[in-house]
């Protein structure tokens, strides 16, 4: 992205950014394969995904921004945190939208597993904190209220109905994709920060 007129708060800003990466150079991602001496070991270690969006974040365009993270082996494989191309109506419509854009990343990811392993991949399990998307995704058709949402992106319905993904609620707190939407105080930062690196576990995070 280009500045053309740079200001003192652009440069604050970037000063900031600069310093993130000098503290830290240290940090790496850490995959870990499975401990049959582990009970969670599964649970930490599957292929999952997590969506999330900002509802209207954009104070010019309205527009939400939306993040997925889809992890396997307990740490990250695939991120993207980017506004949405279309003004969303709701909350949940906003969800729905970057829940169906992370099913584009996670299929694409399915085929080189298949690859690997010769076999199709179980349900992914997808965390989403909105019950009404979750809702959403279930009905077979859509209701009156439902039919502002773009057609494009309909196609989450028939990733579940196909069992690619298992949506599963997950409370705000523990909402991996969070760390993508807008800036997050400097705890819950971090905290997300290691379960995206691998440094803790998802049981872990859900227990503290």
């Amino acid at each position: 992205m280009q500045i053309i007129n740079p200001t003192q708060e652009n440069l604050s800003l970037a000063r900031q950014v600069i310093k993130y990466i000098i503290g830290s150079l240290d940090l790496k991602i850490t995959y870990r394969p499975d401990n049959p001496n582990d009970p969670l070991s599964e649970i930490n270690n599957e292929l999952m995904m997590f969506t999330d969006s900002d509802w209207a974040t954009s104070v010019g365009t309205r527009c939400s921004h939306g993040c997925y993270e889809i992890m396997f082996a307990g740490a990250a494989i695939a991120h993207r945190s980017r506004s949405h191309k279309s003004v969303m109506l709701s909350s949940a419509a906003a969800e729905y939208y970057e829940a169906s854009e992370g099913c584009r990343e996670l299929a694409y990811i399915h085929s080189i597993l298949k690859d690997f392993y010769g076999a199709e991949c179980p349900s992914t399990p997808t965390y989403i904190d909105n019950q009404a998307c979750i809702a959403m995704a279930k009905k077979p058709v859509f209701s009156e209220k439902q039919k502002h949402i773009p057609i494009r992106v309909c196609h989450l319905r028939e990733c579940c109905s196909n069992k690619m993904v298992e949506l599963r609620p997950i409370g705000t707190m523990f909402e991996v994709a969070d760390i993508g939407t807008k800036a997050l105080p400097e705890p819950a930062f971090v905290m997300l920060r290691n379960v995206l690196l691998g440094l803790t576990t998802f049981s872990d995070l859900q227990g503290m």
